[in-house]
């Protein structure tokens, strides 16, 4: 599924940080004392997957030797801009301790701000796993785009449904300019920037993760976009405001990341990871310990081990402290 590639260099997003050398973390001040998390009933079951919910594990267990954290709406406070200093500490005690620490994002490598601003100096899982990267090495070092060809034909399935829709695409790069879209198109995040271009040239070269942006909710559709081409693309969504991302058949958070535990030797039920979209869905369900934030959407929440505190409660660090 995944080409790993032999270190391909990359320049850093304009704006960062320059390279923090510490390993995972900076050094950054204790944390706060340990808060218990909110737990829900393990009777629900996912819409969208169909999985049963897996019962609560009440005793902690042996300490996670990977931990992996989603972004927006996880581990960045209410601004959607910074890392709260209470998640910086646990995750710096997580690597400390010699825990595998992963950012595992829908963000493409250009929008890694909040995390490098942080410190982190790890392994980041991009553009909902079409891209893994080297954050300290600024290196690109496995990719699994979308071919022009599969994006032309998903695109003209879909169009025979609805042409309700407007086009984006992210293409493998480590900068604002990877970013084309149609002149229609309208980002639902602020910070989204495009360039501009046809229908035609935004599909004629391959991209990390093509965005659709309907007129409706993401759900509707993702499942028309699924009964166009389910079985040509990958298809989930990060927000409920119309907007759907499509990456290559089965490339999605949770097989770049089995991808990775492979490599590094590291069996999934070693792993805990947290989410709150259904982005995420793949990821918290290979994990051995998968953590719904108490914002999750309800298709997550139905999957996960157990539902932790609000991304802004600090809900990441609430559940490593019982280790870290």
């Amino acid at each position: 599924m995944f080409r790993w590639v032999e270190r391909v260099p990359a320049v850093r997003a304009a704006g960062d940080n320059d390279r923090v050398t510490t390993p995972f973390f900076a050094h950054q001040p204790a944390a706060a004392d340990v808060l218990t998390a909110p737990q829900r009933a393990a009777t629900d079951q996912s819409a969208d997957q169909g999985t049963p919910r897996r019962a609560h594990r009440v005793d902690p267990g042996p300490a996670p030797v990977m931990v992996v954290t989603d972004m927006d709406g996880t581990l960045l406070d209410e601004t959607g801009d910074r890392v709260s200093q209470r998640n910086i500490d646990a995750l710096r005690r997580a690597g400390e301790a010699g825990a595998r620490v992963v950012i595992a994002t829908g963000r493409p490598i250009w929008w890694l701000g909040p995390v490098v601003e942080a410190g982190f100096t790890g392994t980041a899982v991009c553009m909902n796993g079409a891209v893994v990267y080297d954050i300290a090495a600024g290196e690109i070092i496995a990719s699994s785009p979308l071919t022009a060809l599969t994006m032309q034909g998903f695109v003209g399935a879909l169009e025979e449904q609805t042409d309700e829709f407007a086009l984006a695409v992210e293409r493998l790069g480590v900068t604002l300019q990877a970013c084309i879209a149609e002149e229609r198109y309208v980002h639902p995040w602020a910070f989204g920037y495009f360039q501009r271009a046809s229908r035609a040239d935004l599909l004629a070269e391959p991209a990390a993760k093509l965005l659709v942006r309907g007129t409706g909710d993401s759900r509707s559709l993702a499942l028309a976009a699924r009964s166009a081409g389910a079985d040509r693309v990958h298809i989930t969504y990060s927000t409920d405001d119309g907007l759907i991302e499509v990456a290559a058949a089965g490339v999605n958070k949770g097989s770049a990341l089995a991808a990775l535990a492979g490599r590094w030797g590291i069996d999934p039920k070693d792993v805990i990871a947290f989410g709150d979209m259904p982005n995420d869905l793949e990821m918290l369900h290979w994990a051995g310990f998968g953590v719904a934030m108490g914002n999750a959407h309800p298709d997550v929440a139905a999957i996960a081990t157990e539902v932790g505190a609000h991304h802004h409660e600090d809900g990441v660090a609430q559940i490593l402290e019982r280790w870290f």
